[in-house]
């Protein structure tokens, strides 16, 4: 499957690499995200793609790493974690198809199932204390 072609992979952008390359305009295009927030994630080292002068190209393997990055973040996994992450199976591999990955959102669920329980926890012990106060 082409990453370039497939309607679903780009919200249906349309965006296609001009000689091998996109620049940021499109990368932000074809993945639905700002600018900024890839220029974030070079700052973060989770990106680095070349620069010609003033410009910066992307390549098929940036366009992957950056919705590795995506998919990650929508999961809530931390930044430094991502890092780590690519660090141990590459940033343009399928990262959800790695037993080491798998492992890893298995510890960050149980990490967000006990902050859900705490939360829930402050929820009922606020929703108390305020029913107190105003009753």
């Amino acid at each position: 499957m082409d990453m370039y072609s497939d309607d679903a992979a780009t919200g249906g952008a349309g965006a296609s690499p001009q000689d091998g390359f996109l620049f940021i305009g499109e990368l932000a295009k074809l993945t639905g995200t700002d600018p900024k927030t890839i220029r974030f994630y070079e700052r973060a080292e989770l990106l680095s793609p070349p620069r010609h002068g003033r410009f910066r190209t992307y390549l098929a393997s940036d366009v992957k790493r950056l919705q590795n990055v995506l998919i990650l973040r929508k999961l809530g996994v931390p930044i430094a974690q991502i890092r780590q992450i690519f660090d141990m199976i590459g940033g343009d591999a399928d990262i959800l198809g790695s037993d080491r990955v798998v492992t890893m959102l298995r510890a960050h669920l149980e990490l967000l199932q006990g902050k859900q329980a705490e939360i829930a926890k402050q929820i009922e012990q606020t929703s108390t204390a305020l029913h107190k106060l105003v009753a």
